[in-house]
């Protein structure tokens, strides 16, 4: 009996999602691998999450869950540290622990990484908007320092034109 021919999709954001779905139960094996096992709804990200306007869980949603319908669709969880198109593998490192993953085909879908235009310490000092866990770190410290004008003495929101304070 010939095996079906085994896609690897590296990414599940939009881009590898959507191909997931275009190859979806048809006569391939399909595995999405990402360092995430939820996919990030990035255009609420930035101003929902960041602003505390939405939870993080309403707008990250698990991966097993969204392919969950698909019968040839699997789910690994690793980060994709190289590629051999010779060789037809991928190089998968989760807790430690290296794995390498055939293909007859590849879809690499990995994402963006914020680019800091080369500003020196610029990467250091600014709050990133990529991930969840940057939206929240961005958050908690909005709310802090929301806190933290709450403990400041209390002075006159204005001053009228003609009155001194």
């Amino acid at each position: 009996m010939a095996s079906r021919p085994r896609v690897i999709i590296v990414g599940a954001g939009f881009g590898g999602l959507h191909a997931a779905k275009a190859l979806a139960n048809k006569p391939l094996d399909v595995q999405i691998i990402d360092r995430n096992n939820y996919h990030t709804f990035l255009p609420l990200l930035f101003y929902q999450a960041a602003t505390a306007g939405l939870e993080p869980e309403e707008i990250a949603a698990p991966v097993r869950g969204i392919t969950h319908w698909a019968r040839n669709i699997s789910f690994a969880l690793g980060d994709v540290t190289h590629i051999d198109l010779d060789q037809r593998c991928v190089r998968v490192i989760t807790d430690g622990r290296e794995r390498i993953e055939n293909f007859d085909f590849l879809i690499p879908s990995p994402g963006t990484v914020a680019n800091y235009f080369g500003l020196a310490d610029m990467e250091s000092r600014a709050f990133g908007l990529k991930t969840l866990s940057e939206v929240i770190s961005l958050r908690n410290h909005i709310l802090t320092m929301f806190e933290r004008a709450t403990m400041e003495p209390t002075r006159p929101a204005f001053v009228r034109v003609g009155h001194r304070a």
